[in-house]
């Protein structure tokens, strides 16, 4: 889906699509979904989730293998273009140190929120205008901010001791509350920017309509998600 709203921010500002910097960002997330799958497989057994765990040489050979054409490829950027550079070695160094975050408070969402949204800025740091961004980086990271602290809300307990997140500083309320203000007011701030994408704000809206009952938060985060990859989809048409 980043590299999705890479192709986004390029539509939206009508800037011609540059093929190596959303290749480069494909790996660059890729490796910092196989480095935070590497980190957390024994903490993931908790969640369920054992694939990692089950496959660890096969998942560390990847993770160096990615990492290693993450390199290639931004140094190719940084000759091409420094300053595209430069974002794409922030966007790599955050996705490396995430996983390492996670005991510092708030640090993990915010770093997610920050890494989504840096993958706006590509156009800009190629000549686009950075005026014609402004709806779209406020939907964006209102959308993320509100999803991660969803996906965090239902993880709480595996989190317990492990994280420090929204809901385990400041409680499951409060939690609930910001997260769906954030992803309501984001999914408003993308229909203005594309009305096509009001099918998936309205699936968001319905997926938050149960947060605050007494209802599994994960068949919740599942409606949620579905409909930020249907909001997503219609930003791009």
């Amino acid at each position: 889906m980043v590299v999705l709203l890479g192709l986004i921010s390029f539509k939206h500002t009508s800037f011609p699509i540059h093929s190596l910097s959303l290749l480069t960002l494909f790996f660059v997330v890729a490796s910092t979904m196989l480095q935070n799958g590497w980190r957390d497989r024994f903490h993931d057994i908790g969640k369920g989730k054992s694939l990692a765990y089950e496959n660890q040489s096969l998942l560390l050979f990847w993770l160096i293998t990615f990492w290693i054409i993450c390199v290639i490829l931004i140094g190719t950027l940084y000759m091409q273009n420094p300053v595209t550079g430069y974002l794409f070695i922030v966007m790599a160094f955050v996705g490396a140190i995430y996983s390492e975050a996670r005991k510092i408070p708030f640090l993990s969402v915010i770093l997610v929120t920050l890494a989504v949204t840096s993958s706006l800025f590509i156009p800009v740091t190629l000549g686009a205008s950075l005026a014609d961004m402004y709806m779209l980086l406020i939907a964006v990271a209102l959308i993320m901010f509100g999803r991660e602290t969803l996906h965090d809300i239902a993880d709480t307990k595996a989190d317990f001791g492990y994280k420090k997140t929204v809901p385990i500083l400041l409680g499951d309320k409060f939690a609930r509350i910001i997260s769906a203000i954030s992803l309501i007011i984001g999914s408003l701030f993308a229909i203005t920017i594309s009305t096509i994408s009001i099918l998936g704000s309205l699936l968001v809206l319905w997926g938050m309509m149960n947060i605050f009952m007494d209802v599994d938060l994960k068949s919740v985060r599942r409606k949620v998600d579905i409909g930020l990859v249907l909001l997503t989809l219609g930003l791009f048409i």
